[in-house]
């Protein structure tokens, strides 16, 4: 291996190469810490901690991880809301037991009792927007609302192996798979991370495996059958350009919700990457919206 774990990025696609532009300030980020839920559930967790403000949990999406997909929201949004994400299944630290949508629905609501939250609002993007969507219909009492972001009813699957697997994996920084040997360099270093190798670290965390059972569970979903029982408002942050999630999913998805709202962001499936800033400012109306119609 080189001494310079940096001597592998020439050898990544351009998009990886591009990450330092995109990548956060990590001091105004809270540190993670891990936590032990019901059921001995493991997780790395992140929280901005203030009680007294509305709490929002925010969910990743596939290939990511907490803090990895939400950044930008906790870079801009903190001191407003009080913002808690964190790892999940088989994800970046999160719990290596049994995948599956039910078991990670089981995780969000694990999460919310061990915090003790109060009807928090609950943010998804991609696959986290399904959990979310799940976990509303689970036990709507429990929540104030719900955030969406580029996802839907369900996805097309071609499209979304393609995504992931194909072409877009070379364009896209979010959905990015960093080699394992520049990850396991970055964790024998003792130097600590700046925002470049702490990005190609979270990206390195997820592997193929992982990609492969969350697109046959993306596969399987359809909530089209019950969706309209959700009486909660729901914020919908519509990805324009999605190959994932397409246009006429979304749409799908916000007709059939009693109480939605749409705010559109004219960018593709990976925007909170490609577009942070806008994608945070979006999730600052979509918030306030909710939270403004809240119960």
């Amino acid at each position: 291996m080189p001494r310079n774990p940096f001597a592998v990025v020439s050898g990544l696609p351009r998009a990886a190469a591009r990450l330092p532009k995109m990548a956060p300030d990590l001091s105004q980020l809270p540190k993670g810490r891990f936590v032990t839920l019901t059921d001995d559930v493991r997780t790395r967790l992140y929280d901005t901690g203030e009680e007294h403000l509305t709490p929002v949990v925010l969910l990743h999406g596939m290939a990511a991880t907490g803090m990895l997909n939400w950044y930008q929201t906790f870079q801009r949004l903190r001191g407003e809301y009080r913002l808690i994400s964190f790892d999940q299944r088989w994800h970046g630290k999160g719990f290596k037991g049994d995948f599956g949508f039910d078991t990670l629905t089981d995780d969000v609501l694990r999460v919310i009792d061990h915090l003790e939250l109060e009807k928090p609002v609950l943010g998804g993007y991609s696959m986290g927007g399904l959990i979310s969507q799940l976990a509303a219909r689970r036990d709507p009492s429990r929540l104030g609302g719900l955030v969406l972001a580029a996802t839907g009813t369900g996805a097309e699957r071609n499209a979304l192996e393609k995504l992931t697997m194909g072409g877009f994996l070379r364009t896209s920084p979010l959905l990015n798979t960093v080699p394992m040997e520049f990850a396991e360099e970055l964790e024998e270093d003792d130097d600590p991370l700046n925002a470049h190798r702490w990005a190609m670290r979270e990206l390195s965390s997820v592997s193929f495996t992982t990609h492969r059972t969350v697109i046959g569970e993306v596969a399987k979903f359809n909530s089209t059958e019950w969706l309209y029982q959700l009486d909660l408002p729901v914020a919908i942050i519509k990805t324009m350009r999605d190959v994932a999630f397409p246009r006429w999913i979304q749409d799908e998805m916000a007709d059939l919700l009693p109480h939605s709202a749409v705010f559109p962001i004219t960018a593709g499936h990976a925007v909170c990457a490609t577009h942070p800033g806008t994608f945070a400012r979006r999730m600052r109306t979509a918030i306030g919206w909710v939270v403004s119609n809240a119960g």
